[in-house]
């Protein structure tokens, strides 16, 4: 492949150019090394770069509010299942604060100062994987969305044999270079852009055809930013790791780490973990801050000078 190997394929060469691990070896075989990036991935790149807090993988998704319907699922591809911001939207497209509520904050709108009046409060609570609207009014006369923001979290990595590199896009037509045998109509794919930063194009996308002597793709509808160079794989996977290009070293000396450990090669294993620790505190200096020339402005929603959101004041606390 002409240019930077993105993909787990380069990552793979990393590695075994990092420990000397011979290709005719039978401990590791490649499908392990990509499950080794995968859980490394997981329990150490992700946490690493969710700590900075520093908005990487930060998405928008609009929900429309139902009448009567208090209960909406957080998205699932967030880390965590969490959620970065949620706010309202209205019919020209303001965002709204709509603030977080502990639920003992919403067990009664009874006013015991003045027990004639209705509530003030108003917001959401999280219930395990969805939110849940406060109070009632909100939805028995619903004009507005629900824009919940979420860390998208990377997918799971897979060899390129299990995706597709788009070569051609025609209308909803892809055509890829590859079109694995498990692939049939009733599976789901995410579109990934093959240059940095790796963003997902499109999550979960559905498809009507597979022309495997054409390698063409048709899809239900195609998002308008697919170009020639992005991957087609099975929804919530990707063969190139959706994190910042300068972290492809760090995850390569987690796995490398890792096989050293199997290996039970002790003193090569110890300098690989002092080197992969240097390299942590190397990437931490480098993901924050994003913009270097701007301070952070620190807003004080709800006190006392705040000029109120929407409804009433203090930053829109009251009804």
């Amino acid at each position: 492949m002409p240019g930077i190997d993105y993909t787990t394929t380069g990552l793979l060469s990393s590695i075994k150019r990092r420990i000397s691990l011979p290709d005719a070896q039978n401990l590791y075989t490649s499908d392990d090394l990509i499950a080794f990036m995968g859980d490394e991935l997981s329990s150490t790149v992700i946490p690493l770069i969710h700590s900075v807090q520093q908005e990487y993988w930060v998405m928008r998704q609009d929900i429309p509010l139902v009448q009567n319907q208090l209960n909406y699922t957080i998205p699932i591809r967030g880390v965590t299942n969490g959620l970065r911001l949620l706010t309202l939207v209205d019919t020209n497209g303001n965002e709204i604060a709509f603030q977080l509520l502990r639920p003992e904050y919403t067990a009664s709108t009874y006013n015991w100062l003045s027990p004639y009046t209705t509530s003030t409060l108003y917001g959401f609570s999280i219930e395990d994987d969805h939110i849940v609207m406060f109070p009632k009014q909100f939805v028995a006369n619903p004009v507005m969305s629900l824009r919940f923001r979420i860390e998208r979290q990377p997918s799971q990595l897979c060899s390129v044999a299990e995706a597709g590199l788009i070569t051609n896009v025609a209308g909803n037509v892809v055509t890829v270079d590859n079109i694995p045998a498990t692939w049939t109509t009733s599976t789901t794919f995410d579109i990934i852009k093959g240059t940095p930063a790796f963003v997902s194009k499109g999550d979960d996308l559905t498809i009507t055809n597979i022309n495997n002597t054409l390698n063409q793709i048709t899809f239900s509808a195609l998002p308008s930013t697919v170009v020639v160079g992005d991957w087609v794989s099975v929804a919530n996977t990707s063969p190139i790791p959706q994190i910042p290009y300068q972290l492809f070293p760090y995850l390569a000396q987690c796995v490398a780490v890792k096989c050293l450990e199997g290996l039970a090669d002790m003193e090569p294993h110890q300098a690989a973990s002092q080197k992969l620790a240097q390299m942590k505190e190397d990437i931490l200096k480098m993901l924050q801050p994003r913009d270097m020339g701007n301070v952070q402005t620190i807003v004080n929603r709800g006190g006392l000078f705040d000029s109120g959101q929407f409804w009433g004041w203090s930053g829109g606390n009251y009804w």
